[in-house]
């Protein structure tokens, strides 16, 4: 036996493959692509392409069955009551139909790294109440477990797309503030490739890395440190605090890469998310900023101008 799914709004426009392996995560991509090619999977009755573009309102056939009670595609699982009274709610920064801007506090992951594992996306799901299978709100950009800040999460499938697309085309604007270590300059500009080494977790400046900008401003002195606002034009892992450590400016408490003294993390936070004057998107968030507060292990460092 197959199961059926109707498509949403929110996955009109997706091509077949991508949601055949959004919401058949455990299914491997062969045994889809093969389903596809042998008229397995079939759109309104008739065999269709990997690439097709679904469209509202069509039926979708797969092979497969959907298990029992799922919550749990897309590797989260989700269930009532999931939100438990020692977990206090996700600090609301902004919120409408179209997405929810969180403040996540340090120690909580963006995503679980394993299935069934605490994140602040499986939280925010389980705040929703969230039931619906054929989609999920999603982050549409990911901060590292001890960094603190706004993240942004899409509810909707079409809000996802142009909010990534954005963000690729580096059009909604990351403003981060960081405790560093010395006396940084009063602005300017990292351009250096970064590469990652993903068996150690480590990122290091690199000629055969990706392209990274990121640019800077020191807004305030404190003693022998300094805090900066640091404008991500690129979004690698680890931008910020590999480009900082690059210019001699670690930041306080990164032991990682310079700097473990001062804190019991490394002392970054996304500050402030300034949206595009882009017609695609509700009229209230177009070339609005939203900004989250300082966290308390920030706060001692701040000077007039933060």
């Amino acid at each position: 036996m197959g199961g059926e799914l109707r498509i949403s709004a929110d996955n009109d426009g997706r091509r077949v493959d991508r949601v055949l392996r959004t919401l058949w995560p455990q299914v491997p991509l062969g045994a889809i692509m093969k389903a596809v090619r042998t008229g397995e999977v079939r759109l309104n009755g008739k065999k269709t392409k990997a690439d097709a573009r679904l469209e509202e309102g069509q039926l979708l056939y797969v092979p497969w069955e959907e298990a029992a009670g799922s919550a749990s595609r897309n590797g989260y699982d989700v269930h009532e009551g999931d939100i438990s009274e020692k977990r206090p709610p996700l600090e609301t920064l902004y919120r409408d139909g179209y997405l929810w801007i969180v403040n996540k506090p340090a120690g909580l992951l963006t995503q679980p790294d394993v299935k069934g594992g605490d994140s602040l996306i499986t939280r925010a799901l389980a705040e929703l109440c969230w039931t619906r299978s054929d989609y999920r709100p999603a982050t549409v950009q990911r901060l590292d477990r001890n960094t603190t800040g706004a993240v942004i999460i899409a509810l909707t499938g079409a809000a996802q797309r142009r909010l990534a697309e954005l963000i690729r085309e580096h059009k909604i604007r990351k403003l981060y503030h960081a405790v560093v270590e010395g006396i940084a300059d009063e602005s300017g500009r990292v351009d250096l490739p970064l590469l990652k080494d993903g068996s150690a977790n480590m990122v290091r400046p690199d000629k055969d890395g990706q392209p990274a900008l990121t640019l800077y401003r020191r807004i305030s002195v404190q003693g022998a440190r300094s805090v900066v606002e640091a404008e991500l034009v690129t979004g690698r892992s680890h931008q910020a605090r590999v480009h900082l450590a690059a210019i001699g400016h670690p930041l306080v408490g990164d032991a990682k890469y310079g700097s473990g003294r001062g804190a019991k993390r490394p002392l970054l936070h996304a500050r402030t998310v300034i949206f595009p004057d882009d017609g695609e998107l509700p009229a209230v968030l177009r070339g609005a900023a939203v900004t989250a507060p300082l966290p308390a292990d920030m706060k001692k460092y701040e000077g007039d101008a933060l």
